[in-house]
């Protein structure tokens, strides 16, 4: 009966060894496609701002984005102001970390008034391949203030904020962006407004890997700064692999959306535009 027992298991045993190596490939992979979580759409646009307006794009985590974005002055000062080069130039250096995947925090400094802005943005929804979310959704909070010397203003007058809703998709070569916003100013200044609501607008074209196209506009609603109007620009993007440039055609040269929004006194379609640029470049910490 033990020899029977025996031949058996002799038996048996390669069989069974065979049928889980034949198996265990399969079921292996099998494991693997259930672990594999819904895959987030990447690189809905090249840069996490977009000439003046930020994006729902982020830094990933232990990564530093540096920026330094440059404007002149306008255009259709002609030749003899050599288009806008030769007036004053707003310029704003910028550095933002990944302190997450989901959370950034970036401080920067723009010359224009001497702004030192802080700012988070918090990514609430990442658009997935599957579509079981159909959108990127961002939250950003953004602190300023003018630190210019010379005016009699408290630290509280010098202070203004910004909260902006960002929800964007990406459709093949095509993103669109939708950013409700509103700004608070302590001190506007005269009759102005204190808080100023708008929405803000950023399509994004690929032609190929390394250039694409974008434009913005913000629009706003309700009251408003006296004399101002809807910032509109548009930009040619060239991704190197390393930095990421924007050359670019606008109405504001102000770099962040609370002064955009008080600001913006030029209009795009009578020419009141001015050349800039900006560089990003990212670094792994």
């Amino acid at each position: 009966m033990m020899n029977k027992y025996l031949k058996l298991a002799a038996l048996f045993i390669p069989m069974l060894l065979l049928f889980i190596s034949i198996t265990e490939p399969g079921y292996a992979q099998l494991e693997r496609e259930r672990a594999i979580p819904d895959r987030h759409i990447d690189k809905i646009f090249w840069t996490t701002q977009n000439i003046g307006l930020n994006t729902t794009e982020m830094v990933a985590k232990r990564n530093l984005n540096s920026s330094v974005i440059h404007t002149f002055g306008l255009v259709n000062g002609g030749v003899d102001r050599f288009f806008g080069l030769d007036d004053g130039a707003n310029t704003k250096i910028s550095i933002n970390y990944g302190l997450t995947d989901r959370l950034n925090l970036a401080i920067g400094r723009m010359t224009f008034q001497k702004v030192v802005d802080l700012k988070s943005k918090y990514k609430l929804m990442h658009q997935t391949e599957s579509g079981s979310n159909p959108v990127s959704v961002a939250l950003q909070f953004t602190a300023a203030a003018t630190t210019l010397s010379g005016q009699n203003f408290t630290f509280s007058e010098r202070l203004s904020f910004l909260t902006s809703l960002m929800v964007s998709r990406k459709m093949g070569p095509l993103s669109l962006q939708l950013s409700p916003m509103a700004a608070h100013l302590n001190n506007p200044h005269g009759s102005n407004p204190k808080r100023l609501y708008g929405v803000g607008f950023i399509a994004h074209y690929m032609l190929n890997n390394r250039f694409s196209l974008s434009a913005e506009y913000l629009p706003l609603f309700g009251n408003r700064f006296a004399g101002t109007t809807n910032t509109f620009g548009t930009a040619l993007n060239i991704d190197t692999g390393g930095h990421v440039f924007q050359l670019f055609l606008t109405t504001s040269q102000f770099h962040n959306e609370q002064f955009i929004m008080a600001n913006n006194r030029d209009q795009f379609e009578k020419g009141e535009f001015r050349f800039g640029f900006n560089i990003n470049r990212n670094f792994g910490l």
